[in-house]
């Protein structure tokens, strides 16, 4: 039996997976948690065959999660979930650790094939991902970003608001603010000031 550990900040998500996978002889939810605090807790009291862990949950993102997770518990299969672009993010969440990445709007099949492979220990890719290769830990999240959001970050690592970066650049501030969560998604942040710091860290800005 695979017993899973179900992590998504939506109780009405966490609830319909929990059915789907009830319908399967080899596999149960046997936990949930809204965030990724309540994530590490469960994980600090058991291990579980297979996490399905959100790419963005209040609290904190889901790949920060996913760090910590691999970290502390680096044999740990867990499949990332998301409404992001497989082809954008599914290399983010395998450097990061995960044995597989997942859009919320795939084929329940998948779903199942992507547990039932992971807590094998081996790695679902989706489409586009070689089979066998896992991207190497090495390489630096910010390399994944478009023009236009390495400029979006500049100008908010320098301060700039939104606002002020639509003007500059000829864009609505909703527009803008999609950059911008974008972008801190692609690098697992959640805040301006995190983003400050990891272009201090990395010495990705002027």
């Amino acid at each position: 039996m695979i017993e899973i550990l179900m992590a998504d900040d939506h109780a009405i998500f966490r609830s319909g997976v929990r059915r789907l996978l009830s319908d399967e002889s080899d596999m149960r939810v046997v936990a949930e948690a809204g965030n990724g605090r309540e994530t590490i807790e469960h994980l600090r009291r058991r291990p579980f065959g297979v996490v399905l862990l959100d790419v963005n949950m209040s609290g904190g993102s889901g790949l920060d999660t996913l760090r910590r997770i691999h970290a502390e518990w680096p044999s740990q299969p867990v499949i990332m979930l998301s409404m992001y672009p497989e082809e954008q993010y599914a290399p983010i969440a395998l450097e990061a650790g995960a044995n597989g990445y997942l859009s919320k709007d795939r084929d329940a099949v998948q779903l199942l094939a992507a547990i039932r492979i992971a807590a094998s220990g081996g790695y679902y890719l989706p489409p586009g991902q070689r089979p066998g290769h896992r991207p190497s830990a090495e390489t630096p999240l910010h390399t994944s970003l478009t023009e236009r959001e390495w400029q979006i970050l500049r100008l908010i690592v320098a301060g700039i608001s939104l606002t002020e970066i639509g003007t500059r650049l000829c864009l609505s501030v909703k527009t803008i603010s999609t950059y911008r969560t974008r972008l801190l998604a692609k690098l697992g942040l959640t805040s301006n000031a995190e983003l400050v710091r990891y272009c201090l860290e990395h010495g990705v800005v002027d």
